[in-house]
Order: structure tokens, then sequence, then C-alpha cells
């Protein structure tokens, strides 16, 4: 048809522009006894996110009892002082609201989301909560049982298990090396009263920050609703021990776990880096390259071209310290050695061959061009501004985000990768029928038998 443009479909099409990121100003202001409050005017509909960050999250843990951080924050809507845990439910579900809690190794994050016309007592019921939580008996000791149920259904996936283990040989004893939750030993030990002193030492108000986001009345009756919601807590603030900078391995540690059935997990890593330093962007678009994305490297490799995988795919997980790199996936059990020498190939690959431009421009667009959509709704906005809290981002830096890493390089890249795939001193953790391929695994290192649990075993 004459005028009808000719699409050459054997072209990928270009990218659109680069997304601008426009937040409303942040507002800032302290309550009475000490508590931070971060306010954000955003969107049109009358509904609003509340976020309270805690900086203890689970290094806070002491060691014996790992896990009480997490269930001191599932407790909290177990029973108030006023309030059964049942006229606690009743009431979030008067309200309309949703609460949800989100501890990690560096915070507690505690989340309400409800509309606007319930506000006020809406952060009525967010304090009451949070701040004169009962700890009843027979409710944490539920929580309790609840929590090893989830510990022990784990132990019954190898994808679970592979994670579990891998993050021990990689951090050893260090804080990171145990998971967020605990162990069944270490969850054993807590009862109510680990988590009265628990809420008590670091539930503060002065080492809080409240993130509020949507639809919002003006600045002084936002604080004079606050200060009114929050005006019975008080404590002097508490901060978090520093949690010391993870030292790399000085060798390479290979643990085997036998697992029967068709499939081997597979995880292959080291030490990424902390979410302050100046690479950030650098080291997320190298990842991106390497396993971040479908078209990355590795999927490439062993699922298009080996036909080994559903899937392969590579993670950098950066906290106030340096937290894992590593490589993930589940390959048949008839090529888990080959696929284990692939993922360290591709590994070194990353240290000799940078990526082309195509490569670069690909991880770049993946990594900025969806921005927009994590800032779709006043819940995906206050995530988002309670992440700069945490880690002390800079109010302007979802605005300046995309620029960051359009200013990565194919030298960067290649830097960043001889910096940090350091694949002689890397874990390897391999979950699956290891008495099929326990000898040619041993062509790789020295392997270690371990059980489920990570500890020392035999085939």
């Amino acid at each position: 048809m004459a005028g009808r443009e000719v699409i050459d479909r054997s072209r990928r099409p270009g990218p659109g522009p680069a997304p601008q990121i426009r937040l409303p100003r942040f507002e800032r202001f302290r309550l009475g006894n000490g508590l931070k409050v971060v306010a954000v005017r955003h969107g049109a509909l009358p509904e609003i996110s509340a976020r309270v960050v805690l900086k203890h999250g689970s290094t806070t843990d002491p060691a014996e009892r790992a896990g009480t951080a997490l269930l001191t924050a599932r407790a909290l809507t177990e029973g108030t002082e006023g309030r059964s845990a049942g006229a606690v439910a009743e009431w979030l579900d008067q309200l309309g609201a949703v609460f949800r809690v989100d501890v990690d190794h560096d915070s507690a994050v505690l989340s309400l989301d409800f509309l606007s016309r319930v506000r006020d007592e809406a952060l009525q019921f967010l304090a009451e909560v949070m701040t004169r939580p009962s700890f009843e008996a027979k409710e944490v000791e539920r929580l309790r049982d609840e929590r090893l149920d989830e510990i022990a259904r784990g132990l019954d996936e190898p994808r679970v298990v592979a994670a579990l283990r891998w993050n021990e040989a990689n951090f050893g004893g260090h804080p990171y090396g145990m998971r967020t939750g605990g162990v069944e030993e270490t969850v054993r030990r807590i009862d109510e009263s680990v988590l009265r002193g628990f809420h008590a030492r670091h539930y503060r108000p002065a080492s809080a920050t409240l993130v509020i986001v949507g639809d919002l009345p003006e600045l002084d009756r936002l604080k004079s609703r606050l200060e009114t919601a929050f005006a019975a807590w008080s404590g002097e603030p508490t901060e978090p021990a520093p949690v010391s900078e993870p030292q790399p391995a000085s060798s390479r540690r290979l643990w085997a776990i036998q697992w029967p059935g068709p499939q081997t997990e597979i995880r292959i890593g080291g030490l990424g880096i902390a979410r302050l330093h100046a690479e950030y962007a650098t080291v997320l678009v190298m990842n991106a390259v390497l396993g971040g994305l479908f078209s990355s490297r590795i999927n490439m490799n062993l699922r298009e071209d080996k036909g080994w995988t559903y899937g392969a795919a590579s993670r950098v997980d950066a906290r106030k310290q340096r937290g894992p790199l590593y490589v993930a996936t589940a390959v048949d059990a008839k090529a888990s050695v080959d696929a284990v020498r692939e993922i360290l190939g591709e590994m070194e690959r990353m240290k000799t061959e940078p990526p082309d431009e195509e490569e670069l421009g690909l991880a770049i667009n993946a990594l900025t061009l969806s921005l927009p959509r994590l800032f779709e709704t006043v819940s995906q906005v206050a995530g988002r501004v309670a992440h700069q809290v945490i880690y002390g981002l800079p109010d302007d830096y979802w605005e300046t985000y995309a620029q960051q890493f359009r200013a990565v390089s194919r030298a960067d890249v290649q830097r960043a990768a001889e910096r940090l795939l350091d694949t002689g001193s890397a874990a390897i953790v391999v979950v699956g029928p290891m008495r099929d391929f326990h000898a040619e695994l041993q062509s790789l290192g020295e392997v270690e038998i371990r059980d489920i649990r990570g500890r020392p075993a035999s085939l």
C-alpha cells in the first residue's frame, strides 16, 4: 500500500527515550520524641503508604538466637497491651489496610498501606502495634513453631539448601552468612522474653524513620497528626553495632551435598560490593552482561547453546558491607561438572572480553528504561524512599539514577570484573546426585561433602 511504513523485522527495535523520574520534594522533620519523618506528596488517588524503617536488621541478632529480629517484627500484630491478636486482626480488616514486615540483614521495615479517609486511625494502628506489642507466650510459641516449619520445609527443596549452604561457604562466620530468619537450633532458643528484650532495646523512635507517601494533608496538620499518634513512644536512640567487612577467601571452597534426582542445583560466586560503593552502577551493568538478563552470557551458554537448564542467572546483592555476587542455576545432573566449568569460564571471560557495544547497550537499557514502572504506586514510591533512608542515599538519587548507568563504559565493566570475579577463591556449592559425579568434581578442587544442614558428611 502506497505510503505505508515498511518495518524491517530482521533488526532489533531501538530503545525508547531515557526515562525521567521526577519525585516531589521530600519534606523532612522530627517529632518531639525524636522520630524522623520523610513525607512525600505523590499521586492523585486517595491512598497513603507508610514505612517505619528501623536500623536493626538480622545482623543485630545474638548469634545463638538468630531469627530474633524477624520474629519480633512478625509478633507485632499478634496482640498489643490493649487488644488480643484477634482484635488486632479485626481492626486491620475494618481499616481495609495492608500491614507487612520485611527484615533483612541491614534493616527491618514495617509497612502499612491504607486509604487517606482512614488516615488518623491507620496511624493509630501502626503506632499501637509497633510500640505496645504484648508478646504473649502462646502467640510467640505459635510464631516460633511456624518459623520452624518454614525452616524444615526449606530443607526439602534443593534450591533452598544450595542457597543456604552457599552463603555459609562464602561468608563463613560473618553475620551475612546466617539466614535472616535463623536456623532450627537458634530459633528454638527464642521465647517471649527474648522478643520483649529485643523490642525494648531496639524499637526506639530516635533510631527510626517514618516514610509516608501519598495523599497527605498540609505539613502543619500532618505534623500534628503524627505527634498525636506517636506521643506515647519514647526512648533514647540505640545504634546497631557496626558490621565488619567480610573478608575474601584465600582459596576456592567446593561443597557438595548428596541429593538424588535428575537435576543439580549450582551456586558459584564470592563477595560483591557495598551499597554505597562508587562503582555500584558499573557492577550492576557487569552483572547484567554476565547473568542478569535472559540474553546474558551465562544464560545463552547454558540454556540456549548447551540446553542443560531452563535458566541460569547471576545476582549482586549490595548491602551496608560487601554482599554476595553469585551465579545460580539448576542443570541436568549429567552435565553438573561441565556446567560448573562453563560458569567459571564465563566469569573468567568477563575479565578478558569486555562487553561489545550491543551487550553494553542492552544491559544499560534493561537497568534504566523500566525505571518508571517502579514508581507507579504510592507503595512503590514509599519502598524506594525507604531504600534511600536505609543506605543514606541523597534525595535526588532516583532522578540521577539513569545518568549514572549511562556513564558506564566497556572498560569500566572489564575493570570491575577483574576486581570481583576471582574464580580461584570462589565458593562453589553443588546439590545433586553426588555419587554419580563426585570423582569428576574433584578435578575442580578439594571437595568437602556436607549434609543438607551444612555439617561435614560422607557419601
